[in-house]
């Protein structure tokens, strides 16, 4: 996959879950008007659509219908490739004829084509930003859990006790906030079961957080704008393989099908992390340059097929790139998020006002030629973003907060030299 390609896919899911900030919106909406990346978004919406169910139980009348609906809408986009109306499925070639689902891809992308054409051309004045004078509230307890079915629970406004029930696992928000997966039976962990396998997403937005304890008992904190996709059930499965995208802290169970261990195995950005019962943080923002893995407990090997594999002791972190490179680190500064806190060691300016965007969900933009000074503390996150950032001030750098004059657009906070 190319770099273009790659920046594709991740502005393309963050646009379908909602979790998308205003630039890459509106970064995405214009991608999807050149034309070399029309087959690449055909071929991302057909894997979305087939991981979803809108257009499950509809007759082919109904399907019928919507089509005609879709196609007949004016498009205004110099890549637009419209199919007839009547007849649409029968009027392309036997050997090229689409599935349903790819027709209502093609659909879709029509709309978002059309959406993107819209968004360009009715940016006819600037957004306009004035100082902001009210506080920055640090972020919460607050998710989106995505059941197999394509349910999504609001986990901040649900309340506490069963959420629902999935593979013999009962899905339950604590009154503390987490997210807990309860077997009927703790022995249908090992049994041979050939349900398919149903998958979950648990994702937080800028300025959330949230805890889930997994089906195996693996406790999970989740950091801000992140996602975890895991198995509701790891009944018969011989590896418990989970996806990560952005941060967490992970307090892995050990879990043995007889006398055979069942491998944890975190699949992120740029890398995998193979468990063997243990305590570490993965960070995997794109907007990273390097994935960090940094062990506090136990071991784990850190690879990538045909490129790198290494072990890792407690006190490591292995940042994965192009290669792998490990070094020693304090591990209380990675994991400090989880705690409460933003530690700091030798950090620069750009390092900081990224977790600070995530926490108090805000943009933030550089203006003139800001020193290279760099920062070791700690702050606590539950402060204001007004005290939090007081921190700059020891290196001689100032700060304003805007808003905009449109309610659904961002703070951003402004970084200028002393």
């Amino acid at each position: 996959m190319t770099g273009a390609e790659a920046r594709l896919t991740y502005l393309f899911n963050q646009y379908m879950d909602g979790s998308a900030s205003k630039d890459e919106a509106g970064e995405f909406l214009l991608l999807v008007n050149i034309d070399d990346h029309k087959s690449a978004l055909l071929t991302l919406m057909d894997n979305y659509l087939e991981g979803s169910t809108f257009s499950e139980g509809l007759e082919e009348d109904q399907k019928r219908n919507i089509l005609k609906n879709i196609f007949q809408a004016p498009v205004v986009s110099r890549t637009a490739q419209f199919i007839p109306v009547s007849g649409a499925e029968n009027s392309l070639p036997k050997d090229k004829a689409l599935s349903w689902t790819r027709l209502l891809a093609a659909a879709l992308v029509l709309l978002m084509l059309a959406a993107g054409t819209y968004f360009i051309k009715n940016q006819h004045s600037p957004v306009l930003y004035s100082q902001y004078h009210g506080e920055l509230i640090p972020g919460g307890n607050k998710a989106t859990l995505t059941l197999a079915d394509g349910t999504k629970v609001s986990l901040t406004d649900a309340t506490n006790g069963k959420l629902a029930e999935q593979a013999g696992v009962s899905i339950r928000k604590t009154a503390d906030g987490q997210l807990l997966y309860e077997l009927k039976e703790v022995s249908s962990l090992v049994q041979q079961d050939k349900s398919p396998i149903l998958y979950n997403t648990i994702s937080t937005p800028a300025g959330g957080q949230y805890q889930l304890i997994l089906p195996d008992r693996t406790h999970v904190w989740l950091n801000a704008a992140s996602s975890l996709r895991y198995p509701s059930s790891f009944a018969a499965l011989k590896e418990r393989r989970v996806e990560l995208k952005g941060e967490a802290y992970f307090e892995v169970a050990k879990l043995n099908a007889g006398a055979v261990h069942i491998p944890f195995i975190v699949a992120s950005r740029k890398q995998e992390v193979e468990v063997l019962g243990t305590h570490f943080n993965i960070n995997s923002y794109e907007d990273e340059k390097v994935a960090a893995t940094t062990l506090l407990e136990g071991s784990i090997r850190v690879s990538r097929p045909a490129v790198f594999e290494r072990v890792i002791a407690p006190g490591e972190q292995a940042l994965a790139g192009q290669d792998l490179q490990v070094i020693h680190v304090d591990p209380s500064t990675a994991v400090a998020w989880k705690n409460g806190l933003f530690k700091f060691e030798n950090a620069d300016i750009h390092t900081i006002m990224k977790q600070f965007s995530r926490w108090y969900n805000v943009d933030v933009v550089y203006e003139g030629k800001i020193p290279n000074n760099k920062f070791t503390g700690e702050v606590y996150r539950n402060m204001d973003a007004s005290k939090a950032l007081k921190i700059l001030s020891y290196a001689k750098i100032n700060f304003r907060i805007e808003a905009a004059d449109h309610e659904n657009i961002r703070k951003k906070i402004v970084i200028t030299p002393n």
